[in-house]
């Protein structure tokens, strides 16, 4: 579904992408992980055609993102959904118009009938483990979690082929994130959506990964499946993922 071959992109001498070479198959949560400053949300905005790439190319559903403009881009954009880190809903808005709002947006100039809208809305928000009773709710009467399950609600209402995730868990309690990864999770299933999600989040990443890549100076230190990223000798990899493992063998023993 997404494929990036040999990616660059520097920012006058700020080298942050140096050959970015990954796939993406269809159906599948492809999670990457980096520390700050790693190029995570740089990669991310070349996949959705916001930031064109010095050499290399970014194709999704056979087409190709980066070589698009205009009207094009725009067309190709409705492929994606995308759930934004801290959910940026909009606060004037009710859970109905924010879940609503790709609809509205994306046709206008286009008849489209109001109960539609209504049984998409309420459709996404059923996937997202969301009743009617929200609808009328403005933003500010929401949990952290409940927040996050509207914003992606919304990225699905339009019916993406694609979901991206900017880092979905960032800020969050540790409930609320296991909330969240289970969303995740649950939104594969049942719509067989493929994902990339960018997270510095290890835990979460690896409950929710069929691929992950570790993102490190500009190059893929790691890549492949859980188990195979756990398993790499690259020193970063390891020192990155070393705290993690021995917190979770901590909790084991205590167990």
């Amino acid at each position: 579904m997404i494929e990036v071959r040999e990616l660059w992109k520097s920012f006058g001498e700020n080298h942050v992408l140096k050959g970015i070479t990954l796939k993406i198959p269809k159906g599948q949560t492809y999670v990457v992980l980096g520390g700050s400053g790693s190029g995570k949300t740089v990669l991310m905005k070349h996949v959705i055609g916001l930031l064109k790439p010095d050499r290399g190319s970014v194709h999704v559903g056979g087409i190709e993102i980066s070589s698009l403009h205009g009207k094009a881009l725009t067309e190709a954009r409705q492929l994606f959904g995308m759930v934004f880190q801290g959910a940026a809903l909009f606060d004037s808005m009710t859970v109905y118009e924010n879940v609503a709002f790709p609809l509205t947006e994306k046709r206008r100039g286009e008849r489209i009938a109001p109960d539609e809208v209504r049984r998409r809305v309420i459709e996404k928000l059923r996937v997202v483990d969301l009743g009617e009773e929200v609808l009328p709710r403005w933003p500010s009467e929401l949990s952290g979690g409940m927040r996050k399950r509207v914003a992606l609600a919304r990225a699905l209402v339009s019916d993406p082929q694609v979901v991206l995730y900017d880092e979905p868990t960032t800020g969050l309690d540790p409930i609320t994130t296991d909330y969240v990864d289970g969303m995740i999770l649950n939104a594969k299933r049942a719509l067989g959506i493929t994902s990339m999600v960018i997270s510095h989040d290890i835990a979460s990443a690896f409950k929710v990964a069929d691929r992950l890549a570790v993102l490190y100076d500009g190059h893929l230190a790691a890549e492949g499946t859980p188990a195979e990223v756990r398993d790499s000798k690259d020193p970063y990899v390891q020192r990155f993922l070393s705290m993690w493992f021995e917190k979770q063998a901590s909790e084991d023993r205590s167990a």
